[in-house]
């Protein structure tokens, strides 16, 4: 193919026998900003995904001094020791969720990194594959000869044959 056809196109689809896609030479890409930037999840906290901001009390604000009673104050000490017991737990419950969340994160950057060489490894068969088309459009000039070798003996030898046939015909009408 011709440097204009390359750089202007020459009507050829060219399409993958294999069902991959071609991977041309004029330093395109498909890479979407957009699609590389595109939270894993839906609920997942960034800056373009706040969260909620929800916040938790388990009892309403006390709005102005007041007097209580025993009974209030003894129910109230019950009901913060429950709430510390739960804090406590809480705690361990959001240690063990970032936990699981941090091995997820591992996992996703050995995936990606996984993918990463498997997008290496495919340029480099590209590249394999570049260096053997190269090397027989080396050969072509070659073959060509050899094809040309290949006319001048035939045409050689039908011209020896028709000449022998001429002699063998001519010969017979004497």
């Amino acid at each position: 193919m011709s440097l204009q056809l390359r750089l202007f196109g020459g009507g050829q689809t060219d399409t993958p026998k294999n069902g991959g896609s071609l991977v041309t030479n004029d330093g395109g890409h498909n890479i979407d900003k957009s699609k590389v930037l595109t939270s894993t999840d839906t609920q997942a906290l960034s800056p373009m995904n706040l969260g909620k901001l929800a916040s938790i009390r388990s009892v309403p604000v006390i709005e102005a001094p007041r007097y209580a009673t025993k009974e209030e104050a003894k129910a109230m000490e019950a009901e913060a020791t429950r709430h510390e017991k739960g804090a406590k737990h809480a705690k361990r419950l959001y240690s063990a969720a970032l936990r699981i969340d941090t091995a997820d994160t591992k996992v996703h950057k050995e995936h990606r990194k996984y993918e990463g060489g498997i997008a290496r490894n495919e340029l480099r068969k590209v590249k394999a594959n570049t260096t053997y088309a190269k090397g027989l459009h080396g050969l072509r000039e070659g073959y060509a000869k050899q094809g040309l070798r290949l006319d001048n003996a035939d045409n050689k030898a039908r011209t020896a044959i028709d000449a022998i046939k001429a002699q063998l015909i001519g010969g017979a009408n004497q």
